[in-house]
């Protein structure tokens, strides 16, 4: 028993000292210094959650491209890469910091580029610093970055091509010096990216509006909905491969019909069941979050580009833009100009209007309240999803929470124009745009949205009701 013994114990100590060992080789790799990060020379660049992009287009004054050029990136990783021919050139990268970037001195003299180098700063959890887009035939200072106020990229200067086209920059990198001589260009800029931004604002909060006008439901799922026509327009140009014409409308399709599905599932029977709003709009807020999380699921933290081109941008008077950006504009004023006329001008109309100014006096004079509420659902939800598939253009991309993260600015706009007013969200959503934009001249980028909440506050000191809302006595 006692040889036994013996032998079990050292097999046990022989285990345990076996264990012992392990652990402190498996410690041991552990304490290894990490593979520095390299920044890669790629094709075609999109954003994820575990890189970045530095991209751009090289081409002298006269926009024609520049191939078989050097292009070589400096700062938290390194890297070089050659345009193709058409100009083209990108890196994926993977730290978070400020980058340079530098061509050939003498490429930059030979081609009368405005300069050879220019610095971007990347955050790859920023939605606005995730790309950096360097244009050498744009750039007004080689020392200065900035970051466009909407696109989901860094811009080399402020006359620089963002993603989005618009080319807006955000002075707060460099407040310093914005009193400088280029001040006057980015305050038309900054005015220009805040009116289209704000157009495509309007699109969101019209709907929104109407569905309180016709419900008094304000509806905490509505930024979902635009997050929704986004992603199927991701769908349709990245996975089903259409044009990006078709893709909108395929969104749009979504998006009328998923309106459609939830007032008939959800809404509709709440209505019947004279659930009141406010338990109602607390089902809105679950909704909103289940929605959210079902995007995450299926398409993933990542940022979703609709397009993959950088495209090459022009200058249009003091501001820079691009030909998508004003297709986008275009659309946006058409929409507006087409949900005007139907307020006002045909029947059904005038029958929302109706409807949204004293349902139970509408149905007493014949009028469907049902059908008009089902149809409102319909064209909100629709036009949620155009103006995803045009921010996701402008922007350059669209994520799981794009929607949520502008669903309080759609409420400033809303509540601002007016509750339930047929013009208030347009007039509301174009005032928090520009005054978003332009505060960026002299705040923190990241501060923007706050001043746009400030203004907010101080018209409903001024005014409870917005600016087309009616006085209504209340007890």
């Amino acid at each position: 028993m006692t040889a036994v013994t013996k032998r079990s114990r050292r097999r046990l100590m022989g285990i345990s000292l076996g264990c012992v060992l392990f652990s402190l080789l498996m410690m041991l790799s552990m304490m290894r210094p990490a593979a520095a990060l390299a920044a890669e020379a790629v094709p075609v660049c999109n954003p994820t959650a575990s890189n970045g992009c530095v991209n751009g287009i090289l081409q002298d004054a006269s926009k024609k491209p520049i191939s078989g050029v050097t292009v070589t990136l400096s700062g938290a990783e390194a890297a070089t890469t050659t345009t193709d021919e058409t100009g083209k050139w990108a890196f994926s990268v993977q730290a978070d910091g400020t980058y340079d970037v530098a061509i050939d001195k003498s490429v930059a003299a030979q081609h009368g580029l405005k300069a050879s180098h220019a610095q971007v700063e990347i955050q790859k959890d920023s939605f606005s610093k995730q790309r950096g887009v360097v244009r050498f035939d744009q750039v007004a200072s080689p020392s200065g970055g900035s970051s466009p106020s909407h696109s989901p990229g860094s811009s080399a200067s402020s006359g620089s091509s963002s993603p989005s086209g618009s080319g807006e920059s955000n002075p707060a990198s460099n407040a310093g010096s914005s009193l400088g001589s280029n001040f006057g260009a980015r305050v038309w800029q900054q005015l220009y990216s805040g009116i289209i931004f704000g157009l495509m604002l309007a699109l969101m909060s019209v709907g929104m509006n109407l569905v309180y006008g016709t419900t008094g439901l304000s509806s905490f799922s509505h930024g979902e909905q635009v997050s929704l026509g986004g992603l199927m327009a991701y769908v349709g140009t990245q996975m089903l491969h259409m044009p990006v014409w078709a893709s909108a409308i395929f969104a749009i399709a979504i998006g009328a019909i998923t309106g459609l599905v939830q007032n008939e599932l959800v809404w509709a029977p709440l209505r019947r069941r004279h659930i009141g709003t406010t338990q109602q709009l607390i089902v809105t807020i679950g909704l909103s979050m289940v929605l959210q999380y079902i995007y995450q699921f299926f398409f993933g933290g990542n940022v979703k580009g609709i397009t993959i081109s950088v495209e090459q941008g022009f200058k249009l008077g003091p501001i820079i833009t691009d030909v998508s950006t004003l297709i986008s504009a275009g659309i946006c004023i058409l929409v507006i100009i087409a949900m005007t006329f139907f307020l006002y001008r045909t029947r059904l109309g005038r029958a929302t209007r109706a409807v949204s100014d004293n349902a139970a006096l509408a149905a007493a004079s014949g009028i469907n309240v049902e059908q008009v509420v089902r149809i409102v659902w319909i064209i909100s939800c629709a036009l949620a999803a155009l103006s995803g598939v045009l921010l996701g253009i402008y922007l350059n991309g669209v994520s799981w929470n794009t929607g949520a993260v502008l669903l309080l600015l759609m409420f400033s706009a809303v509540t601002l124009g007016g509750l339930g007013t047929a013009n208030g969200a347009l007039v509301g959503s174009l005032v928090i745009g520009v005054v978003a934009d332009m505060s960026s001249l002299i705040i923190p980028n990241d501060m923007r949205y706050a001043s746009a909440l400030a203004i907010l506050i101080i018209v409903l000191l001024i005014r409870p009701q917005g600016i087309f809302g009616k006085v209504q006595r209340v007890g």
